[in-house]
């Protein structure tokens, strides 16, 4: 059995902050910003456990990004982000170099995939979301 540490969520260069820890302490991987396409998903469409998440985005990024922005949702884990057909199941999926460096390392079935990225605290001011002053960077495994 392999183990691999894989990172997701934002980091200094994709996204530019680290996701949230909430006010309750639960953690929000913030999907990477994703290449626009037809159909694609955007922040707006995003709900984790009800939580618009394009509003922690443009609030956390100082508007850089918000809720018609593409984002990339890798892995696809909470079933309440989006509206779900009947027997949906959760999804992790690697494309192109990704895919290509665990084809090559022999990645299959029955290895465990670690994911982790980089948090910290935020909490409500202004009426917007803020990273609380002084909190510090975390790197997290999450899932």
């Amino acid at each position: 059995m392999k183990l691999i540490l894989s990172r997701k969520g934002f980091d200094s260069a994709a996204g530019g902050v680290p996701s949230p820890i909430l006010p309750d302490g639960r953690l929000v991987s913030l999907p990477i910003p994703g290449g626009a396409y037809p159909g694609c998903l955007r922040y707006g469409d995003l709900t984790p456990a009800g939580l618009p998440l394009a509003n922690l985005v443009r609030g956390l990024t100082r508007g850089r990004l918000g809720a018609r922005d593409p984002a990339h949702l890798d892995p696809d884990l909470d079933p309440t982000t989006l509206p779900r057909a009947a027997g949906w199941r959760p999804l992790f999926g690697q494309a192109g170099a990704a895919e290509r460096h665990l084809q090559r390392m022999g990645v299959g079935s029955g290895d465990l995939f670690l994911f982790f990225g980089w948090f910290r605290r935020i909490e409500r001011h202004a009426r917007t979301w803020r990273y609380v002053p002084g909190a510090p960077d975390l790197h997290v495994i999450w899932g």
